[in-house]
């Protein structure tokens, strides 16, 4: 098996500490060998062939240093979840304006109906 290069191994350690750090610049900042490659511009076979680097990241994996979501992600996800209820209530009042609308047409053509006269 042929083994990554002494400047890929440098590229996938200088990676491997951001996303430990914290401050990833192309992933969300999980743990996980394909935010590795990501994270240093590599295919995700060149991470598997790098063995003590894969090591490391594993070991990282099962210390459970995965941390919990920064706050700025926690929020972003609270002002997404409050834009996508403000756009979800826009929807519903303009869905009721509609169909108030139509059922005033309905009623309107209703009440232009008059009934023929016989003369009989």
């Amino acid at each position: 098996m042929k083994l990554v290069s002494a400047q890929t191994e440098t590229a996938l350690r200088a990676a491997l500490a951001r996303l430990v750090e914290g401050r990833p610049t192309r992933t969300d900042g999980r743990l996980s060998a394909a935010n590795l490659a990501r994270e240093a511009g590599v295919a995700r076979a060149t991470v598997h062939r790098a063995a003590a680097i894969l090591a490391e990241l594993k070991a990282l994996q099962s210390v459970g240093l995965s941390r919990p979501t920064p706050p700025e992600r926690g929020v972003l996800k609270a002002e997404r979840t409050r834009q996508e209820t403000e756009h979800l209530q826009a929807q519903h009042l303009q869905v009721r304006a509609l169909l108030a609308r139509a059922e005033s047409r309905r009623q309107a053509a209703a009440s232009n109906i008059h009934p023929l006269r016989r003369d009989d």
